[in-house]
């Protein structure tokens, strides 16, 4: 909860003075955990399902200010991130390839999939969405897909 919902929650509350004279926006990451389980992961899913909605409750918050806040909702994207939390280069390949035959896009995403969408939500495009959750997941869950099984294997 330290890192996926109370840091953000701080870091917003302490930027908005500033986002306010800037005219910014907020666009918090958070993963599609927050929209489906993935068993072994609970305090991850629940912490990006509470990012979600303190996304929507700051969007409401701060629109006032002009202030858009929006989230995105990645699905699996080639990252460090399962390295990080513990499982070998071995398990990681297993998890990608058999999510990549698993998305109708046929791969895993890349981070640069998620800096696109990133790019589109600060863009003057996207001024009129706030409070929005963009998922960018590959088909993942219109397809039902995610290869959990080396997650919860180990």
């Amino acid at each position: 909860m330290q890192i996926n919902l109370n840091s953000v929650v701080y870091l917003t509350h302490i930027c908005v003075e500033h986002l306010e004279k800037t005219k910014g926006n907020v666009i918090n990451i958070s993963s599609i955990a927050a929209m489906r389980v993935i068993q072994g992961f609970t305090p991850y899913c629940v912490a990006k399902c509470a990012l979600d909605m303190f996304t929507k409750c700051m969007a409401a918050e701060l629109g006032p200010k002009r202030i858009r806040v929006n989230v995105i909702n990645p699905g699996p994207v080639q990252t460090e991130f399962f390295t990080a939390v513990g499982l070998s280069d071995s398990d990681v390949n297993k998890l990608h390839e058999g999510n990549s035959k698993l998305l109708p896009v046929g791969r895993t995403g890349l981070s640069e999939d998620i800096g696109d969408s990133i790019l589109y939500l600060a863009s003057d495009h996207a001024a009129f969405i706030t409070g929005a959750s963009l998922v960018s997941d590959g088909g993942s869950i219109a397809a039902n897909a995610f290869n959990a099984e080396v997650l919860t294997d180990s």
